[in-house]
C-alpha cells in the first residue's frame, strides 16, 4: 500500500536549522510525509535534515552541472539554456534541471511507492501547516511567477511524477526552440515545460504558506538577501513580496490572536516590513518600473534591460 505523501529537498541545502525546523513542525510532521534530502556531495553534514530524513538521494559532485548534462544529453540544451544566461537559467537553472533529471533518473522505484510528492527546496521556511490535498492537480503556491509560474514547491501525484520531472528532456529537445518564452528564465521555462507535457491546465494554485530564507553564509547564484529578521541569529528573507503573502495568508485566519502568538516575531515582522512597504521606503526603486500592475518585478536587476513588461505582453 502506498504512503501518501513524500517530500523531496532538491539542491543546496541552504536556510539553516530554523528554516528546517519548521520544515517538520508544518509539513512532515504534520502530513505523516517521508522525507528525501538531494544534494551534492559536497554538502554532506551531520545536520537535522541528514539526521531525519528517510533517503538521502547524494548527486556526486559534478563540480561545473555543464558535466552532467554532456554525459546524459546531446541535443541544443546548452544553446536553450546560453539565451537566459543573463536571467539567471545557465547558473541556477542548469542546477534545478540537473536535480530533477537525477532523482527521477536513479530513485523512480521510491517515488512510485508514494501517492502524492511534494517537490520542494531545503530554503523554504513554512509560515502555517501545509495543505492535504486530494486531487489530480498539480498544485502550486500563489505568487512568484516571474512571467511564468513559480518553480519553488509543488505538489503531484506520483503517477505525473515522469512527465513533471522530464524538464531537462524538454530543453535538450527541438520541440524547446519551437515555442520559447518571450522571456526566457527559470519560471517561464517551467511553464513552458508544463504545457508541453499537458500539465499546465491540471496546476491548481493554494494560498502561500512558506518564504524563502536564508543565513548570512549560504551561498547563492542568484538574489543577494537584504532583509534581516530581527531576534533570529541570522535568519533572512530573499523575496519580501513573498514574505509578505506567506504571513498575510496565515494571519487573515479567524483565531487571530492564537496564530500571533505561534510565531511572535515573524508576525512582528511582518508588520514592520509591511509599514515600510506602504511607506515605500522597501520599494524605492517602484517608480523605475514600466507596469503598472507588475512593476514589483522590476525592483530586481535581472529586469533592468526591460522596455517591455513581458507578462502584459502575454508570454
Amino acid at each position: 500500500m502506498q504512503k501518501k505523501y513524500l517530500v523531496v529537498l532538491a539542491g543546496s541545502p541552504r536556510g539553516g536549522e530554523k528554516t528546517w525546523n519548521s520544515l517538520f513542525k508544518y509539513v512532515v510532521d504534520h502530513l505523516h510525509a517521508d522525507l528525501a534530502v538531494s544534494t551534492t556531495d559536497d554538502y554532506l553534514s551531520e545536520n537535522i535534515l541528514f539526521k531525519k530524513s528517510n533517503y538521502q538521494w547524494i548527486m556526486p559532485n559534478p563540480v561545473n552541472f555543464d558535466n552532467y548534462f554532456e554525459k546524459y544529453f546531446s541535443g541544443n540544451w546548452r544553446d536553450y539554456l546560453l539565451l537566459g544566461k543573463e536571467l539567471g537559467l545557465y547558473h541556477s537553472g542548469i542546477i534545478s534541471f540537473a536535480f530533477k533529471d537525477y532523482i527521477f533518473r536513479n530513485y523512480k522505484n521510491i517515488l512510485m511507492d508514494y501517492e502524492y510528492i511534494i517537490y520542494t527546496r531545503f530554503d523554504q521556511f513554512y509560515t502555517d501547516y501545509h495543505p492535504d490535498f486530494y486531487s489530480d492537480k498539480i498544485f502550486i503556491p500563489s505568487g512568484e511567477d516571474y512571467f511564468g509560474i513559480c518553480d519553488r514547491h509543488a505538489v503531484f501525484r506520483s503517477s505525473r511524477a515522469e512527465q513533471f520531472f522530464s524538464i531537462a528532456n524538454y530543453i535538450d529537445s527541438q520541440k524547446s526552440l519551437q515555442k520559447m518564452p518571450k522571456f526566457l528564465n527559470c519560471e517561464s521555462v517551467f511553464k513552458a515545460h508544463l504545457q508541453h507535457e499537458e500539465l499546465f491546465d491540471l496546476v491548481e494554485r493554494f494560498d502561500r504558506v512558506s518564504f524563502t530564507s536564508s543565513t548570512e553564509n549560504d551561498e547563492t547564484k542568484w538574489r543577494k538577501p537584504e532583509l534581516k529578521i530581527f531576534f533570529t541569529k541570522g535568519l533572512m528573507i530573499k523575496y519580501p513580496d513573498e514574505f509578505l503573502e506567506a504571513l498575510k495568508n496565515k494571519l487573515s485566519k479567524k483565531n487571530f490572536s492564537t496564530i500571533f502568538l505561534r510565531e511572535p516575531v515573524l508576525n512582528l515582522y511582518y508588520f514592520y516590513i509591511l509599514t515600510r512597504k506602504i511607506f515605500g521606503r522597501l520599494l524605492k526603486q517602484k517608480n523605475k518600473s514600466i507596469c503598472d500592475i507588475h512593476g514589483e518585478y522590476f525592483m530586481s536587476e535581472r529586469y533592468a534591460k526591460l522596455k517591455v513588461c513581458p507578462e502584459c505582453s502575454d508570454v
